[in-house]
């Protein structure tokens, strides 16, 4: 996925979490309706500038293939295992990127005026978000394939 493909989806009107889940989600068989709607909510760190969306889809993910169901000892070692990668992509993830925050790495709140108006000013859903996105994919990548 290339930062010019996210773009692409952003002029759809999808947003970062949209994006990563439904990407990965269609790749575990799920319908790409179900990936959109489950992942609403989450862009733009649950626009609160909270924990970054794609960074949010990634962990979405990460459950959807590695995520545990059982309850008790039977679950136990698939969730370590999903613990083990979540942890993994946010380490490598945090390689690339000083933080996990929207608003920390976007400079600006999104859900203040003033944040909201900096962040189109500054265009960074065209010129900074594509390219995160498409890191937060890479980096995902290899936690699976790791």
């Amino acid at each position: 996925m290339t930062k010019e493909d996210v773009l692409a989806e952003f002029e759809k009107g999808y947003d970062c979490c949209q994006v990563i889940f439904q990407y990965w989600a269609e790749k575990a068989g799920m319908d790409s309706e179900t990936a959109y709607k489950l992942s609403t909510g989450f862009g733009a760190g649950m626009f609160q500038g909270e924990t970054c969306g794609a960074v949010i889809g990634a962990y979405m993910a990460l459950g959807l293939r590695y995520g545990y169901y059982k309850a008790g000892q039977e679950g136990e070692e698939q969730k370590v295992l999903a613990v083990m990668k979540d942890v993994q992509f946010r380490q490598k993830f945090l390689e690339k990127y000083p933080s996990t925050m929207c608003r920390e790495l976007l400079g600006a709140d999104f859900s203040t005026p003033e944040g909201a108006r900096k962040i189109r000013e500054e265009q960074k859903m065209i010129t900074f978000c594509p390219q995160l996105v498409a890191d937060v994919n890479e980096v995902l990548e290899e936690v699976i394939q790791a």
